[in-house]
Parts: structure tokens; C-alpha cells; sequence
């Protein structure tokens, strides 16, 4: 299969019908419990953190960016020091993180925003914990484009999306042995 390498350098320099899309990505992040990589309270908040990035969607592929919930489980020790990762759910996006505390060592989850208190992740926490980091990206976007983007000797090596049989690459995964 062949690919055709294009000149990116009018779309990167603003020109062109929309911005060029570029991937926001939320990480959902759980912990390994006896086998199972989440529970009932991390699966609601999975369902409603869907719901908020379903809402937040057509505003984020306005601005140029696709919003995907990428999750991830910790099984170790050193995985969760590693990661950073105090309470489970933990939310990551655009530098920022949402998550519950455990309260004395139990599992039950309280969520805070606002000055208010939760047992479950608030839809309206989430719309604001994801405004926020569509705004952070689309910030980073702009000031990176503003800037130059990719030299323009680079630009003549770029293709406009990865080839359909190019695997794919997510933060903290690899898909290849050079890795």
C-alpha cells in the first residue's frame, strides 16, 4: 500500500476549510481489584464520563479535536506509584485530574466540587473537568501552530493521517519492539 506524504504547511499555518484535528485524550484510570479491572462505582463513572464526553463531543470536533477515553488499569505497586494514582476512578486530561477520596482506607468514594460533597462523580464535575481540558489542548494547539508547527523541512515528510496499516500509538503504550 502507498502513502502519499502532503505539505502540511498551509492547514498548520491556519489556512484551510477547519482546523486540523488533533486527539485530546482522557485517561480513565482504575485499579486491579482481585482480577477485576473496575466495580460498580467505577463503572458508573465510566457511563457518565462517556455521557459528559458525548456532550462535550460536537463542541470539541468544532475547535479541531477528537476527544477519546482511553482506559487504563493499574495492577502493582509500582504501577500506582509509578502513575500516580491515589483513589480509583482517577480522571486525566489536559494536565488535570479528577478523582474521588477514599476515606478511611473504605472503599466508598466521596467527590467533591464546588463545596459540595458525592458518592458518585457529578455529571456536572465532569462537563467542567472536561471543558477545562478541551480548552487547556485547544490552547496548547493554537500557541504550537502559532509558533511555526513543525518546520517546513518536516512538513514535506508528513502525511495528513497515520497509513490505514501504521499501527497506532496511545500515551503509555508501545506497539513496537523499538520501544
Amino acid at each position: 500500500m502507498t502513502s502519499t506524504v502532503v505539505d502540511q504547511g498551509a492547514r498548520l499555518n491556519g489556512a484551510g476549510d477547519s482546523p486540523p484535528m488533533t486527539r485530546l485524550t482522557v485517561e480513565y484510570w482504575t485499579v486491579d481489584m482481585e482480577g477485576q479491572s473496575s466495580c460498580g462505582s467505577c463503572d458508573v463513572t465510566l457511563t457518565a464520563l462517556q455521557e459528559a464526553v458525548a456532550t462535550i463531543r460536537p463542541v470539541a470536533d468544532r475547535i479541531g479535536l477528537a476527544v477519546d477515553v482511553v482506559p487504563r488499569t493499574v495492577t502493582t505497586w509500582s504501577e500506582a506509584v509509578e502513575n500516580a494514582i491515589v483513589a480509583s476512578p482517577t480522571i486525566r486530561a489536559g494536565g488535570a485530574e479528577l478523582r474521588p477520596a477514599h476515606l478511611d482506607g473504605s472503599e466508598e468514594r466521596v467527590w467533591q466540587w464546588r463545596g459540595q460533597q458525592a458518592g458518585e462523580a457529578p455529571a456536572e464535575a465532569l462537563l467542567d473537568f472536561l471543558v477545562q481540558a478541551v480548552g487547556v489542548r485547544s490552547r496548547a494547539i493554537g500557541d504550537y501552530l502559532a509558533a511555526g508547527g513543525p518546520a517546513p523541512y518536516l512538513r514535506r515528510f508528513l502525511r495528513e493521517a497515520p497509513a490505514p496499516d501504521a499501527p497506532t500509538m496511545t500515551a503509555g503504550s508501545c506497539s513496537s519492539d523499538a520501544c
